[in-house]
């Protein structure tokens, strides 16, 4: 008897789940620290599945078999589950996801929310509450209808599973197991949640913005980096941008479409510092996962662990971003870095200086001769108004470079000017030289 029910698929099959924690929590997450590949070795539990198709054959027809259903949990495999886990260096395999959506089905993400045939869905087998969002196949806003003979699935783990959101759909024929949606009660809703209020605006990921500087300057600790303190006024000009980010759809730093650069959202802040950075991310993040996903790209990590950076200010946007809700989290980075400037140069103001107090007394002195005085006084007025304003200008640029401080905006303007003032005062020098005095 049993060789009978075996024959036709209806005695389950004892199946190892590792521990990649796609579909946490309906089956646990692998040990903390290991990489994704030792991950995909893990064992963490088993699990009963039915062979797929099952039932009596008669011809080209099943009698008694399990129709698929949505909520049941499926395995298949093809050459593109092949390509999608065999990215990180694993072996190949096949998915193990949750069906969601039905041939003739419209799937569509919105908000973190599935909506199925255009109804919102409450579902207690995911992680997190608003938690779907997505990926390069189906993006979103971007309603699909399931096409006949596939499948949409998904893992329980919406927000760390890759899955018909990357893939695409599964060809029905392509399934081999199943677990029916019946026969999880019991065994594998342990850990699943009431989805009462899973459609709540509450219900929304929120970043915990004190954990995730916390853990934050934990990695910066290890690295040496000074400890990041939270600014109000960086969280406000990260406000600004991430609400002009989404205006316009424009994520460079550059403000290449919108021209509302960091550094106006600062000064609309009431904020200035020598050094800055921004770091834009769209989506809903909780404090460890923002972390963990930032810390695995080199780039991003080198950037948050930037030394010269001493505070941080962060602001969660909510917007409309091509038609479609969207949030974007924006980190803004700043801090104060010596200029230490060249001894070469600071000796070279300081020399400029000392040579225009040493020559203005001897201009001043053109006073003393009367007649060409009053037949030059123009050009002899302003020679000695240009020396003395570059000597107020350059004492002042001097005296701060030799305290090793950033020049004031003014100050900058000056040094762009005194080439030109320089010049003039030559001109001037040359001509009336030419005079006899």
């Amino acid at each position: 008897m049993n060789t009978a029910f075996q024959q036709f698929g209806f005695v389950a099959q004892e199946k190892n789940i590792v521990g990649t924690g796609s579909m946490y929590p309906t089956w646990s997450k692998g040990s903390p620290g290991k990489d994704k590949i030792e991950l995909t070795k893990e064992v963490v539990s088993t699990a009963g599945f039915l062979p797929y198709p099952n039932g009596i054959k008669i011809g080209n027809q099943r009698f008694f078999g399990h129709t698929l259903g949505r909520g049941d949990i499926i395995t298949w495999r093809n050459e593109a589950t092949w390509a999608l886990t065999s990215q990180d260096g694993a072996e190949p395999a096949g998915l193990l996801k949750r069906l969601i959506g039905l041939p003739g089905d419209t799937i569509e993400l919105k908000e973190g929310i599935v909506y199925l045939n255009g109804q919102p869905q409450k579902e207690p087998y995911i992680a997190k509450p608003r938690s779907t969002f997505g990926e390069s196949f189906l993006q979103e806003c971007e309603p699909v209808i399931v096409p006949e003979d596939t499948v949409f699935a998904m893992g329980d783990n919406r927000k760390g599973s890759a899955d018909s959101r990357e893939v695409g759909f599964a060809p029905i024929s392509d399934i081999d197991f199943v677990i029916p949606l019946s026969k999880q009660a019991g065994k594998l809703d342990k850990n699943w949640h009431d989805p009462a209020n899973d459609l709540e605006d509450t219900a929304k990921i929120k970043l915990d913005k004190e954990k995730y500087l916390e853990l934050l300057n934990e990695k910066r600790k290890e690295t040496g980096a000074r400890l990041l303190k939270y600014q109000p006024k960086l969280e406000k000009s990260a406000e600004l941008r991430g609400e002009i980010i989404l205006k316009f759809d424009d994520f460079s730093f550059e403000a290449t479409r919108s021209g509302y650069t960091m550094v106006r959202a600062m000064s609309d802040s009431g904020y200035s510092n020598i050094t800055w950075g921004e770091a834009p991310d769209l989506g809903y993040f909780e404090a460890d996962e923002l972390i963990g996903n930032q810390f695995e790209f080199p780039d991003s990590k080198k950037f948050l662990l930037n030394n010269d950076y001493q505070e941080i200010g962060i602001a969660e946007v909510e917007g409309m971003l091509n038609g479609c809700p969207a949030q974007v989290i924006v980190q803004h980075f700043a801090g104060y870095v010596p200029p230490n400037y060249n001894v070469s140069d600071i000796e070279g103001w300081e020399n400029n200086l000392a040579r225009l107090k040493e020559i203005l007394p001897s201009w001043e002195n053109i006073k003393n001769s009367p007649n060409l005085y009053r037949e030059h006084k123009d050009q002899a007025e302003r020679i000695i108004y240009i020396m003395n304003l570059r000597i107020s200008r350059i004492g002042a640029i001097a005296s701060r470079m030799r305290a090793n401080q950033w020049l004031a905006s003014e100050e900058k303007k000056f040094v762009e000017e005194d080439e030109g003032l320089y010049n003039e005062q030559q001109e001037l020098a040359k001509l009336l030289n030419s005079y006899n005095w």
